[in-house]
């Protein structure tokens, strides 16, 4: 009987920091002693640090009902971070490693104010992957995605699985709509 390999993605690597509770034991312990991610988890410890500190959705929510004059946004904004530029030692990146992953390959990190959503960007030469994650691992259900400068619309059902483009884009923000 063949042996299956276990590997490790970026959710799994979003997971390990936000919500190790989703991953297998196995996965953590290859995570955790996988000496070549520890700038990519510091990444996230950092971006999870930062969005404990801030209030959340729900506040907000709750802010507004009591508070007439305090409206919550029909959107939610995101702006680009600096990537690392991690490799790892086998010459593979990971996209929450680098900006440049190959020749063809790019890859580009956006988050909200609030630290709530984080929205992976990854352009190969012909196509774009773009994830998307809440710092709170709730399903994102029924959303729109506005990439700028383009203005490309895009409606997702969910963010279970990544949105596929047919072509490679440049992105500069990207706005979220709850609908």
């Amino acid at each position: 009987m063949k042996e299956e390999k276990i590997s490790i993605n970026e959710q799994d690597l979003f997971n390990y920091i936000f919500f190790p509770e989703n991953l297998s034991d196995e996965k953590k312990e290859m995570i955790g002693a996988d000496k070549s991610l520890g700038e990519i988890l510091e990444f996230y410890r950092k971006l999870r640090t930062g969005s404990e500190s801030l209030p959340d959705k729900s506040l907000k929510e709750r802010i507004a009902d009591k508070i007439p004059a305090y409206t919550l946004p029909g959107f939610i904004q995101l702006h680009p971070l600096k990537d690392s530029g991690v490799t790892k030692p086998n010459g593979s990146r990971l996209a929450a490693d680098s900006k440049e992953l190959t020749a063809k390959m790019t890859s580009k990190t956006f988050v909200d104010n609030e630290k709530e959503y984080l929205i992976k960007v990854l352009n190969y030469s012909n196509m774009t992957k773009v994830f998307v994650f809440s710092a709170k691992n709730e399903t994102v259900k029924n959303f729109n995605l506005i990439i700028e400068p383009q203005n490309l619309h895009y409606h997702l059902d969910d963010n279970s699985e990544p949105l596929m483009i047919d072509q490679s884009i440049e992105a500069e923000s990207i706005r979220l709509e709850i609908i």
